[in-house]
């Protein structure tokens, strides 16, 4: 009995007549050749399989270029052969666990994937051959120029598909089978590590083509703080970034973040930095007997300011980036999966930094030529006057204060302007860089003069008013960059040596040596009487 149907078996296996297989197959079990049976039904589900990719992988070479599909077509490929392989697993399943037991699901399914994987390693060596991947990559390797024709973006989004279609047919392997790995997984395993590494080496070549290109074609519109590179970098990273999402393999989304975090710190950051290195050009920096000497000054100007708004705004897009690839992430990758995209999200905001050095040496450098230079010989006029006043020169003083308009219209005619040529928060910062600069530089001057007690009294009004002006030009109030000038004036505003007593226990922001340096200041303080107060 069993050898008839052995004899019977192979007949059918050989034909076309599925129903006879299946039919055959459930007497195995039956006549003790259980084995046999199972060998013979894995063969024919293989030999189904390859005939399907076959007749799948055949039907590339008739695809025209003009069609549509031709920029996908191994993707589509793939794709078919998968949803074949899906339907054989979910024909064949419930008759293997009835008549053999479940125990023999995974010699089926090893039978079956095994030939799975054979079809999709030819269509993705085709894949390779056809769209000239290997050659690519070679010339990637070897920083050789593509060609022009080379469309790496098509090739890319085809490789993308491939790889999800990929990883969405082991989903349904895993859940069908009830397992989160298995043997018969590594040689598609293995094709997606062979296909991602390809993946990675050309987008992240052309993420790096992409931002040589933004910087090269880079431009400003008349009315816009930030230049093209802004956005331009932004659009190249955020594209390459979420394709490697889309694939839905996690060690290649980690590549590309990494990736995309080292172009922008060295192709990105550095473009801006030999910007500032240059320097802010004031009238000195050119010989005037030089044509074209002003125009290039406006230039360089410009591209200085521009520089460091490009800094600011791309800080901000770090952080929106970053922010949108965790969204995404989270919606195709594990909890697990996501720890090691959230290492990766971190070095990428990491990079502010980078950019952050760069705003700050910008900061300091156009501060110290535009700012400072006008502002400390304004500032320092306030010594060239005496402070030990009578009460005629103290109200003179109230009605017009030649010192404290002169201060005002330095803060109005340089640093005021700059609000609208850069980002806020850098004007903002430059504003409160500068009271600060202001601030310690008057303080010193303060300390090499003499006062009276009008003297101190026409310092502590002169403070108040700039401390109210400067906190309506910046967000953030001056009082505390005012806070040891106003100690200082406080103290010179003494009436009698009796009041400092009280004065130096209000939340004191100066030592006692300074406090006895301030009341040296004042001419009708006798030196003697103050070490005795202050000890």
């Amino acid at each position: 009995l069993g050898a008839g149907i052995h004899d019977k078996a192979v007949v059918s296996t050989q034909s076309t007549g599925e129903d006879k297989v299946m039919r055959f197959t459930k007497l195995y079990p039956m006549v003790g050749r259980a084995e046999e049976g199972l060998a013979k039904l894995g063969n024919y589900l293989a030999r189904k399989v390859a005939g399907k990719g076959q007749t799948h992988l055949a039907g590339i070479l008739k695809t025209s270029k003009e069609d549509k599909r031709w920029s996908v077509m191994y993707a589509d490929t793939l794709t078919r052969l998968f949803e074949d392989t899906a339907r054989v697993v979910e024909g064949v399943l419930p008759l293997v666990e009835e008549c053999y037991g479940e125990g023999s699901v995974e010699r089926i399914l090893c039978c079956i994937q095994d030939e799975c994987v054979r079809q999709a390693r030819a269509t993705f060596t085709n894949f390779l051959q056809t769209r000239n991947v290997i050659d690519i990559a070679s010339a990637i390797n070897n920083s050789e120029q593509l060609e022009q024709e080379v469309k790496l973006d098509q090739i890319l989004e085809e490789m993308v598909i491939m790889n999800s279609r990929t990883q969405l047919y082991r989903n349904f392997i895993r859940k069908r089978i009830q397992v989160d790995e298995w043997k018969g997984e590594i040689g598609l395993h293995e094709l997606q590590q062979e296909a991602m590494g390809y993946f990675i080496l050309l987008e992240t070549n052309f993420m790096k083509q992409g931002i040589q290109k933004a910087v090269s074609l880079e431009r400003r519109e008349e009315k816009s703080l930030a230049s093209s590179i802004v956005d331009d970098t932004c659009y190249v990273i955020q594209k390459s970034v979420q394709r490697a999402i889309s694939s839905k393999n996690v060690d290649t989304t980690c590549a590309m973040i990494n990736n995309a975090a080292s172009i922008l710190s060295v192709d990105v950051c550095k473009v801006l930095l030999d910007v500032i290195i240059t320097g802010y050009p004031t009238s000195s920096s050119y010989s005037w007997n030089q044509q074209g000497t002003e125009e290039q000054m406006k230039e360089q100007r410009e591209a200085f300011l521009t520089a460091l708004n490009n800094a600011r705004a791309i800080i901000e897009n770090i952080l929106k980036l970053a922010k949108g690839f965790e969204a995404k992430c989270e919606k195709n990758f594990t909890e697990e999966m996501m720890k090691k995209v959230h290492s990766c999200l971190s070095c990428l905001r990491d990079v502010q930094s980078d950019f952050s050095e760069v705003l700050r040496k910008g900061e300091a450098s156009l501060c110290k030529v535009a700012v400072y230079s006008k502002l400390h010989p304004v500032v320092a006029e306030v010594t060239s006057t005496s402070h030990i006043l009578s009460e005629d020169s103290f109200l003179s003083l109230q009605l017009e204060d030649p010192w404290l308009q002169e201060v005002v219209k330095m803060f109005g005619e340089v640093v005021v302007p700059l609000e609208s040529l850069l980002h806020t928060e850098i004007y903002h910062s430059i504003v409160s860089t500068s009271i600060s600069e202001m601030t310690e530089y008057l303080e010193k001057l303060v300390m090499m003069c003499s006062f009276s007690q009008l003297g101190g009294l026409m310092l502590e009004r002169r403070l108040r008013f700039l401390s109210t002006y400067l906190s309506s030009l910046s967000r953030w109030s001056a009082r505390e960059q005012f806070a040891r000038l106003n100690y200082i004036a406080l103290l010179l505003c003494a009436e009698q040596l009796s009041e400092v007593s009280e004065i130096f226990f209000i939340s004191s922001p100066l030592s006692i040596q300074d406090v006895r340096k301030c009341l040296k200041l004042r001419t009708d303080f006798r030196r003697e009487e103050i070490e005795k107060i202050i000890n």
